[in-house]
């Protein structure tokens, strides 16, 4: 509703397509597109951030909110999923269009995390960290945070700045959930 060009980066085309033709509805805007992005897959990543360099001038607010929920399995490249797609991805990401964000400055990077970082802390020998899916849940999101105050550390005075954010309530431990209403 702003004029803003949005980008989806999905892996899943028809979950894309379907918030692009949301988005265009409820806003009355026709710049809104799709590109293919899998943080699962580190090339997948690469692939991107070298198209949307090469396509779009512009980037003003990068919003990391993939977020996949513990499960036992492994990214394309060995790394547990749920670290992988929730911190890893978005960590290479953002480093590696940090350059465009720092050209158009001001500009913001703004990383979704969840409460649920408290229960755990990172292990820096153990990374991947995988048998307890919660736990790595748990990780991924203190990763996330960590790498949002060290971007806004880096970036500092220099026209990005750095937020992670949590999205509310939704993001709680089952129990919690049902004193929501």
């Amino acid at each position: 509703m702003r004029g803003a060009r949005v980008i989806i980066a999905c892996r899943d085309l028809d979950k894309a397509e379907k918030a692009v033709r949301e988005i265009k509805f409820k806003s009355h805007s026709l710049n809104v597109a799709h590109m293919v992005l899998d943080l699962a897959n580190l090339r997948s990543v690469r692939e991107f951030s070298k198209n949307f360099l090469q396509i779009e001038k512009r980037l003003d607010v990068l919003i990391n909110n993939a977020g996949m929920p513990g499960v036992l399995d492994w990214t394309d490249d060995g790394f547990s999923m749920c670290f992988g797609v929730n911190h890893l991805g978005h960590f290479l990401l953002t480093n590696l269009l940090l350059p465009r964000l720092r050209e158009c400055a001001p500009s913001r990077v703004v990383t979704l995390t969840c409460s649920s970082y408290k229960y755990q802390k990172l292990d820096f020998q153990d990374l991947n960290y995988n048998l307890l899916p919660f736990f790595t849940y748990c990780r991924s999101k203190l990763a996330n945070i960590y790498f949002s105050q060290e971007l806004a550390r880096i970036t500092e005075g220099k026209g990005v700045t750095s937020y992670a954010v949590h999205p509310g309530k939704s993001c709680c431990f089952p129990h919690e959930c049902e004193n929501l209403s």
